[in-house]
């Protein structure tokens, strides 16, 4: 992480007991990149003998870009959420609120039926999936990786929304599996496909939040 040397590093951590930590990741990981602007840059997430998940992004405060990671060891059993940035307040600012509102989600999730609960996991995941599209769309990845994460994503909001009326979600996101399907796997998408599903998935990430919203 070179390009942080000189920058200003400001870390909250939050403790959980009642919630699994890849869920706990996957609500700071939407506390942070729900906010408008917010793109991912890095990732990494692995489940063997303990969960371990990682995720950077890149954010912006007063339009001045600050850098945020998002760290979840179950070993240790706490989540940490480190920001980079030039003004130390600003970030401890962003922060605080950052936390309050994993802690609030956090809380809301504890409160869900069974059911309700695997239905947001489930539109968590799609968040993510749409998130790291983009990611790999910017960073020219071979189709057959962007086109895995669209396939999950859909999955994933189909279970998300069983039992209520047809997300539009599922709809567009079929169409687009049908319209890539017969590109070259190995390569990236052509540069207009690319910039035309990196907008859609855009607009997949405020229905997939607003279902979110919904349940918690």
């Amino acid at each position: 992480m070179n390009e942080l040397e000189g920058e200003v590093k400001v870390s909250r951590t939050h403790e959980y007991k009642k919630i699994d930590p890849a869920t706990v990741f996957k609500l700071a990981w939407y506390a942070i990149a729900s906010k408008p602007g917010v793109l991912l840059t890095n990732h990494s997430e692995a489940e063997r003998q303990s969960f371990k998940g990682e995720a950077m992004f890149t954010a912006r405060i007063d339009q001045k870009p600050i850098k945020v990671k998002v760290d979840v060891d179950e070993e240790k059993g706490s989540v940490e959420i480190i920001g980079w940035g030039e003004d130390e307040a600003a970030l401890g600012t962003y922060l605080d609120g950052t936390l309050n509102a994993l802690e609030n989600s956090s809380g809301k999730y504890l409160s869900l039926a069974d059911e309700e609960k695997q239905k947001l996991r489930r539109a968590l995941i799609a968040k993510t999936c749409w998130d790291r599209v983009i990611h790999k769309i910017l960073n020219k990845a071979p189709l057959s990786d962007i086109y895995f994460q669209l396939a999950h994503g859909r999955e994933m909001m189909i279970k998300a929304t069983k039992g209520d009326d047809l997300n539009p979600i599922t709809l567009t996101t079929s169409g687009w599996l049908s319209r890539i399907e017969p590109l070259p796997k190995d390569e990236p998408p052509p540069a207009g496909i690319a910039t035309e599903l990196a907008k859609k998935c855009i607009e997949w990430k405020k229905g997939t939040q607003e279902v979110i919203q919904n349940l918690l």
